[in-house]
């Protein structure tokens, strides 16, 4: 018995020695690769800031010295907003991403705006949807071609649209996403500090509202969110529901403002970007269009309309104008103010028309905030310039030196097609496009009498002056051989 025990304690050990020299015979052990490491220089900037790449720390650094700093994604992104004072909200998330899609939500986030604007309505089931017209074609197409009304549509037709590529307009392998979706997302990207603008199209009922209301609370909490909407007895419904939350009233847009876009978008065809990007407000533009809307037309920036209006919703609210309104009526950011009530503005003819007509104001008639189709970056530096360069760092690099040369007014949204003059020595302006780094200075050439030189040993020949007092003849003189 004890032999046998012996024996078997023998073999195990054995066993197990052999299965470590086999193991150790069979591979060698794969080198384990180092972990990247940022450099120190850069580790005060962002989560999202690049650190790889050639002359990247100096290229940092001069991007620091003008309070921006460039992400991962190639986008330059400002390091602090704090001297813009105003809320920057992104109109149906960023601009350049297709709307109604994950990443106009992420890369708004992402972009440091203080709030994300997306439109919700609701489908024939009553399911909440992330759209903003009325009907599919524009921005979302389905694979049939069929145009839809949205409140007509199920939930799996829904799920069988495609979203369409802003720059092409080609359709793109992506669904738009519903509300709820919308809010995870939300609430997975943003920081702290960003809110998400919840504009309402749909003519809910009051429980349909809760239901969104609380899917907003449980996704977001409630002071990630607020509401805005053009129907004033859907805001007084959700006050009804929600009573800590802001809530801003949509004034429709300046008659002179839908004007001009239905002029705007008689000159588009159905091919035309602009036409496609803006088919949707047709109907609204070709109602305000007639003398009958026209008269529907209601300005509430009068004392006694705010305050109305105020009663009606509470003390959190506000009025969002358009801003050929807000700038008719400048004095009711002032009245406004007096009651406590926040003013945004919007525009129905361009960012550009917009910053243009927010540049003509002082800082403090500027309104608390701004729903625009432009990145924070532009906002802040044609406002508030806050990316001034504080020439406390000595770039060493091409790149650097270039970025440390740039003018105040450089577009360094376009930062990457600008590093294609940098041999040149131009950039690309905010406004006037393409300019020169340098202005040579113009000197006034001295006049001056030049000197005969001999070259090759020919006299050089230089004018003389004229001799009309000797008579009536004329006579000239030419220098000899030896200059004289």
């Amino acid at each position: 018995m004890t032999s046998r025990t012996f024996t078997f304690a023998n073999y195990i050990a054995f066993a197990i020695v052999s299965l470590i020299a086999l193991s150790g015979c069979k591979s060698t052990p794969e080198p384990q690769k180092t972990a990247y490491v940022v450099p120190a220089a850069l580790s005060h900037l962002p989560l999202d800031a690049a650190n790889q790449g050639l002359d990247i720390v100096d290229i940092q650094l001069a991007l620091g010295d003008r309070n921006l700093y460039l992400a991962v994604n190639g986008n330059i992104k400002m390091l602090s907003t704090a001297q813009c004072q105003l809320d920057i909200s992104a109109h149906r998330g960023d601009f350049r991403q297709p709307e109604s899609s994950y990443n106009a939500i992420a890369g708004a986030l992402n972009d440091n705006y203080n709030s994300v604007e997306i439109d919700v309505m609701q489908l024939k089931d009553g399911t909440w949807v992330n759209h903003h017209d009325s009907q599919t074609g524009r921005a979302t197409v389905h694979y049939t071609g069929e145009r839809y009304k949205l409140e007509r549509m199920s939930r799996k037709q829904f799920g069988e649209l495609k979203l369409r590529d802003k720059d092409s307009n080609a359709l793109l392998n992506e669904r738009p996403i519903t509300a709820s979706e919308a809010f995870k997302i939300f609430a997975a990207y943003r920081m702290p500090n960003q809110k998400l603008n919840v504009e309402i199209k749909s003519d809910p009922s009051g429980q349909e509202l809760v239901e969104l209301d609380n899917m907003l609370r449980k996704y977001i909490g409630l002071s990630g969110y607020y509401y805005s909407a053009a129907d004033q007895d859907t805001l007084y419904k959700l006050r009804g529901i929600n009573p800590y939350t802001y809530l801003g009233f949509v004034q429709g847009g300046h008659p002179t403002s839908v004007e001009k876009l239905r002029n705007d978008l008689r000159k588009g065809v159905k091919n035309d970007a602009y036409y496609l990007d803006n088919h949707d407000d047709i109907e609204l533009a070709g109602r305000y269009g007639t003398k009958r809307y026209r008269s529907r037309y209601k300005d509430y920036t009068s004392s006694a309309a705010l305050a109305k209006l105020q009663k009606q919703l509470g003390n959190n609210s506000g009025l969002h104008l358009d801003i050929r309104s807000f700038m008719q009526n400048s004095s009711v950011k002032y009245r406004a103010d007096k009651l406590g009530m926040k003013v945004y503005t919007y525009s129905l003819n361009g960012t550009d028309y917009h910053q243009n007509q927010l540049l003509k104001l002082s800082k403090n008639k500027l309104p608390d905030g701004i729903i625009v189709d432009e990145t924070p970056y532009r906002i802040c530096q044609r406002l508030f310039t806050a990316s001034v360069p504080a020439k406390r760092y000595q770039p060493l690099s091409n790149v650097g030196r270039y970025i440390a040369s740039l003018p105040q007014d450089a577009d360094f949204d376009r930062f990457e097609e600008m590093l294609g003059y940098q041999k040149e020595g131009y950039y690309l302006s905010m406004a006037s496009g393409l300019k020169a780094i340098y202005t040579a200075k113009k000197t006034q050439a001295k006049k001056t009498t030049p000197t005969p030189l001999l070259e090759h040993g020919f006299p050089t020949i230089t004018d003389e002056k004229i001799d009309t007092h000797t008579g009536e003849t004329i006579i000239l003189t030419l220098p000899d051989s030896n200059n004289k």
